[in-house]
């Protein structure tokens, strides 16, 4: 795999782009000029148009190698994938386009392709190891540790890390066994070493070795002189530059201990070392410092040291540096990171810090541990685990450009004291599909935040614009996603998890619902006495009830419409209308509903219940409706507003907007003995189905007539048939489309009250004297709180 991610593309890689091109248009000879330029980002955009203008292989490789050269995995993937669809596409080709598939995540495509070049492209597969991508992905999960290739010996190999040309460096004692007086107290515990002859071990000093893109390995000389051991290489990236581990021979009278020092040299374009400078605060008789660790972006020395003013032991610190570096006074990291026992080999990637240590709690020996980066402090510590830790010392770790991750140990499957070990892939594959209310894939980007673990690690979320969500999760873990997406109501799963999961991947489907602002989701009306604003008896239940609503769910506000008669001028309506509009404001203050949560309106005359205008002559009742405060509540009243999912509704299917709103109770009309007229009464209960119906669109009503028991069935059928239509037609007179109303009528077949058999009282017939109204498909009660 390294050959061809590192080496094999950049051969090949705008190959095409700066050869001269006989007969090109103008877009692409604007794009191989480009690419001469070394501007390859308008180089493949210029490609790319020349495709859409004329779709030819030469535009398409052009288009890939560019996206390619930028890194962008997608697009790369993508023209790759064009490229391989002409009939000219060569081997390299199909090799260019499955590493850039491997890239972009594309396993199934990585798979297929490599299906496709058996036989004819083996070879080439063979050479870049291709081949081993099926074995990497058909890995499971925990499988443990593999050593580095070349690098392990039966001696002790350790440390990890590469300069900005790709050379790798690491620690090892491979020179074999010596007569000279070794120190040999192991480096990565204790970094003292003595002139006593009981410390003989029979193994050569610590070296630093090179190993270069072809596999070749060879020692670094050390300039500084008289070294006995050196190790614990860091290459720069933005600098020639590399910081080591050294102890030196300091031969003086009697018996003494040696501690190490930490020396930085310049590199020369042959990759030797051409100077030394030791830090300014070594000390080698006093205390020891080793493990440097660069954070180039921020100037900052890392190194382990067991100097004066410690925890104990091996504590980290950090020292600021300036362009030349010129180090400041050492910053000791902190107790969140000390212990008493030892800390060392700190490396940063990724907004974390990364470490060994055998005086946090571990499984043993030193363990490898992480913890987040917040500005000069530390959160989150924790223990990497199984397989970055095992019983013995895990150290060093490392991770590569292309997230290979790295560490140090002499677990049993070392070959010698200590090996060099990449990390297997121990995480889950994570994909999520986010479908809308019909099923369709939602395009577009959402805002995503997928939490693993007890300190609520931030994971990487890949999108595809499609709807598809991607993530690498760790094993064992507990996991919670947040998925926002402007419009829509928030998705957040606290349930998710990784604990007992033995397959390689845990997929999920959500469903994103729209939030559907402004929905009415109950209604009421209260009327007044002529000339007044005060709130009547009979409309307090009305009103406790909205407030109990408001007080209960904190995604309703409330609409409050105000009405007059005709009776008296325009200006005097419209004023009285307001107070009314004031007085419900004040009823529901009572119960601490705010201000803000109630957007009031009043129309005076201006719009009336009926046709009862100025000088029109109108019966009392027919006044009495005109006299209103109409009762709105709006769900989810903000609009843009990113609401979350109300748990009352969280077993509610919102696709449907009637879901949405409460549990109506609706009235039953009672008429008088053989009669099918509608008194006042009758008429403000069917202004509150009126403007229940003009609210919710999507409702249907049910009506049914029925009689008492007194009279023939053929004349108790059709007065039964009258007392439905008489309802049917008011509401139709308000408005109402005949066919949301389905109207039935069964005259004396299904009474409330069975007066056949046994004599009834007058207020038992009455009771059969009726029209019922219901709503088919009645909302599920998610008004729980009221009951």
């Amino acid at each position: 795999m390294k050959k061809i991610f590192i080496y094999f593309l950049p051969v090949i890689l705008f190959s095409a782009l700066v050869c001269q091109v006989q007969a090109q248009n103008g877009l692409l000879r604007y794009a191989q000029q480009k690419a001469a330029e070394s501007n390859y980002y308008e180089a493949a955009t210029g490609y790319a148009k020349a495709y859409n203008k004329k779709a030819t292989y030469k535009a398409a490789k052009g288009a890939a190698e560019g996206f390619t050269y930028l890194r962008d995995y997608q697009q790369s993937h993508n023209w790759w994938k064009k490229v391989v669809d002409f009939s000219d596409a060569s081997n390299e080709d199909w090799l260019s386009y499955i590493a850039a598939a491997n890239q972009a995540g594309e396993r199934d495509a990585v798979f297929a392709a490599l299906d496709s070049l058996n036989g004819k492209g083996s070879s080439a597969i063979q050479n870049l190891n291709l081949d081993s991508l099926k074995h990497w992905y058909g890995t499971k999960a925990n499988a443990g540790v593999i050593g580095v290739d070349g690098v392990n010996t039966s001696s002790a190999d350790f440390g990890f890390t590469k300069d900005s040309k790709g050379n790798i460096y690491f620690s090892s004692d491979r020179g074999g066994k010596s007569d000279r007086n070794k120190k040999g107290i192991r480096i990565v515990k204790s970094y003292k070493y003595y002139n006593k002859e009981s410390d003989w071990t029979g193994r050569d000093f610590l070296g630093i070795y090179r190993m270069d893109d072809s596999g070749e390995i060879e020692p670094l000389t050390i300039p500084v002189p008289n070294v006995f051991h050196a190790t614990d290489p860091f290459a720069l990236q933005e600098s020639p530059v590399i910081f080591y581990t050294v102890t030196r021979d300091i031969r003086e009278s009697g018996s003494y201990e040696v501690n190490s020092e930490v020396y930085f040299s310049r590199m020369d374009e042959e990759g030797q070392m051409i100077d030394f400078n030791g830090l300014s605060i070594n000390a080698p008789l006093e205390y020891g410092i080793s493990n440097p660790f660069v954070d180039e972006k921020n100037k900052r020395l890392y190194f382990s040291s067991d100097m004066d003013g410690g925890l104990g032991g091996f504590d980290l610190y950090y020292m600021q540096y300036n362009d030349d570096f010129e180090f400041q006074a050492p910053v000791n990291l902190g107790n969140k990171i000390n212990t008493s026992g030892h800390e060392s080999a700190p490396y940063i990637k990724g907004g974390k810090l990364y470490f060994a240590s055998d005086g946090h709690l571990g499984l043993g020996g030193l363990d490898l541990f992480e913890t987040n980066i917040s500005g000069n402090g530390f959160s989150g510590l924790k223990n990497l685990g199984v397989p970055y830790n095992s019983p013995q010392d895990d150290f060093g770790f490392f991770i590569t450009s292309d997230n290979k991750t790295i560490l140090s140990s002499n677990r049993p499957e070392s070959k010698g004291w200590d090996d060099i070990f990449e990390v297997e892939t121990l995480y889950k594959d994570f994909q999520a599909l986010i479908l809308g209310c019909n099923g369709e894939q939602l395009t577009g980007t959402f805002e995503v935040n997928l939490m693993e673990g007890a300190d609520r690690s931030i994971v990487d979320v890949k999108q595809d614009g499609k709807g598809k969500l991607q993530a690498s999760i760790a094993p064992e873990e507990d996991l919670e996603l947040v998925i926002k997406k402007e419009g829509y109501f928030t998705i957040h799963d606290k349930e998710l998890s990784t604990k007992g999961l033995k397959d390689a991947s845990l997929e999920k489907t959500y469903q994103m619902v729209r939030i559907p602002y402004n929905t009415t989701a109950y209604v009421d009306l209260v009327f007044y006495n002529l000339d007044d604003s005060s709130i009547r008896e009979d409309a307090e239940a009305s009103l406790d009830k909205v407030a109990e609503l408001l007080k209960s769910y904190s995604f309703l506000n409330i609409a409050v419409r105000s009405h007059t008669d005709s009776r008296a001028s325009d200006a005097y309506n419209e004023a009285l209308s307001e107070r009314r509009a004031d007085a419900v404001r004040d009823y529901l203050g009572k119960y601490g509903i705010a201000r803000s949560r109630i957007e009031a309106e009043w129309f005076g005359e201006k719009e009336p219940a009926n046709d009862c205008g100025d000088g029109v002559p109108c019966p009392e009742n027919k006044h009495q409706v005109n006299r209103r405060t109409e009762l709105l509540l709006l769900a989810f009243p903000e609009e843009g507003k990113a609401y979350n999912l109300p748990p009352e509704m969280a077993d509610l299917d919102l696709c449907d907007i009637s879901n949405v709103q409460l549990p109506v109770e609706l009235p039953t009309i009672y008429f008088g003995f053989d009669k099918a007229t509608l008194d006042g009464e009758d008429m403000m209960a069917l202004e509150r189905v009126a403007l229940l119906l003009r609210e919710m669109l999507q409702r249907r009503l049910e009506i049914k007539g029925h009689t008492d028991n007194r009279g023939s069935d053929a004349y108790n059928q059709k007065l039964s048939e009258k007392r439905a239509l008489v309802v049917k037609k008011y509401l139709e007179d308000k408005g109402i489309a005949s066919d949301r109303m389905v109207y039935e009528f069964f005259g004396k077949e299904k009474p409330v009250n069975d007066c056949g058999d046994k004599p009834c009282t007058p207020s038992m017939h009455q009771l059969n004297r009726r029209t019922e109204l219901s709503l088919p498909k009645l909302n599920k009660n998610w008004s729980k709180k009221e009951e």
